[in-house]
């Protein structure tokens, strides 16, 4: 195809396979109400669940570099998405083990997406314009959220969860073989014979030698533990706790995932605009610390309220993705974006690991999901000063007079 080397159409392409990416992730945490029991769990263990697939996520960001270079981008993002059908199959059929089974495979096709992605785009996209495409791009992970919140719940009512899941199957393996155009433009700087063990430290090298990613990757892993444990516990949250019927809550998700998507896009344009992606992501780090410590009055509070301050969280919480990227991007050596960024989501995947994992924790404790996201906000909180002291460091000295 003509059109598929420019990066309009990358950049559609990387966030479609970003929604369907994380669709697949979302797919069983919008569904555990109605499957966990089914599957012989409790719905509070859904945190351990999440804990499987980022753990798998963090690995396979961290030793991505080997298998980008070997196989490619488009390559690498449909073995990606082959993993979430194959993962969707194993659920349906192999009961608990195979929950388990397909979190790691989610996990592990979730955390090879990314890195494969900004490989393709920033090797496209003008520094100018960074922060504003990669925003674009991971308008994907609220889009998939979305999705996952708006059709699951629905769709699961009417023709049963196990049915349910099987169509997201369908759906990701469809979503791979169409992948299969780019390979000619994408992959053509791929090296087929390169060993793939060589290249697996690549991130973990990325991090030790460029300045300011330990940094960045330190931030990725406090916010994400918290955007995790609120994209996936809103529903079981607003059931368990609330007293909202299942549908709903999903529409309040899914809502929620929404209003993420212009917000993506809107933090890349002040980003670009400030000239720096870590004084907004320290007033990211702010607006949702105060967000999720405001949680707890607010479910005991109007209904109307509650669903403004979710949405609200949604446009902090879900927003910082694309700034984190483009910045691993800025600090990443010449041709090594996907290996900067690899290193930087193997930290932010570990932080979906502690978090939604203590988030669990707490909720057994305190009886109260909405106490446990008042416990967490301290992680964005934290993310907030460091962000903001390293914006302060790289601001260029005063002249002298």
């Amino acid at each position: 195809m003509a059109g598929t080397g420019g990066l309009g159409t990358a950049l559609a392409a990387t966030t479609a396979a970003q929604s369907m990416a994380t669709l697949a992730v979302f797919t069983l945490p919008v569904l555990a109400p109605m499957a966990a029991r089914d599957l012989g769990a409790e719905p509070h263990w859904l945190g351990w669940q999440v804990a499987c697939t980022y753990a798998a996520a963090s690995a396979a960001s961290m030793f991505s570099g080997g298998v980008l270079r070997r196989l490619g981008p488009a390559r690498c993002t449909q073995l990606a998405l082959a993993n979430g059908a194959l993962a969707c199959l194993l659920i349906v059929t192999a009961g608990l083990a195979g929950a388990v089974l397909g979190s790691f495979l989610t996990g592990i096709g979730y955390g090879l997406t990314n890195p494969s992605a900004s490989q393709v785009l920033a090797r496209l996209t003008p520094p100018e314009r960074r922060n504003r495409v990669f925003a674009v791009k991971q308008t994907g992970v609220p889009i998939g959220g979305a999705l996952a919140g708006a059709l699951l719940p629905g769709l699961a009512t009417g023709i049963g969860w196990r049915a349910a899941v099987l169509a997201v199957g369908l759906v990701l393996a469809l979503a791979a073989a169409c992948i299969g155009v780019f390979r000619r433009h994408w992959d053509a700087e791929r090296e087929p014979d390169f060993p793939i063990a060589a290249g697996a430290g690549g991130g973990l090298i990325a991090l030790r030698t460029r300045p300011g990613l330990g940094a960045l990757a330190a931030i990725s892993g406090l916010f994400s533990g918290f955007q995790l444990a609120l994209g996936a516990y809103i529903v079981t949250m607003l059931v368990e706790e609330g007293g909202w019927a299942p549908v709903a809550a999903g529409f309040v998700s899914s809502v929620s995932q929404a209003v993420g998507i212009g917000a993506r896009i809107a933090w890349g344009v002040v980003a670009d605009w400030w000239r720096s992606g870590m004084k907004t992501l320290a007033a990211i780090g702010v607006c949702t610390c105060l967000g999720g410590a405001l949680l707890p009055a607010a479910l005991a509070g109007p209904a109307a309220l509650l669903v403004v301050l979710l949405c609200l969280l949604g446009t902090c919480a879900a927003g910082w993705n694309g700034l984190l990227l483009a910045e691993a991007a800025r600090l990443a050596a010449p041709g090594k974006a996907g290996d900067a960024a690899g290193g930087v989501l193997a930290v932010a995947f570990f932080g979906v690991v502690v978090g939604p994992s203590l988030f669990g924790l707490a909720v057994a404790l305190t009886h109260s999901y909405a106490l446990a996201f008042g416990l967490l906000s301290i992680f964005p909180g934290i993310g907030a000063l460091i962000a903001w002291r390293s914006a302060v460091r790289a601001r260029p000295p005063a002249p002298r007079r």
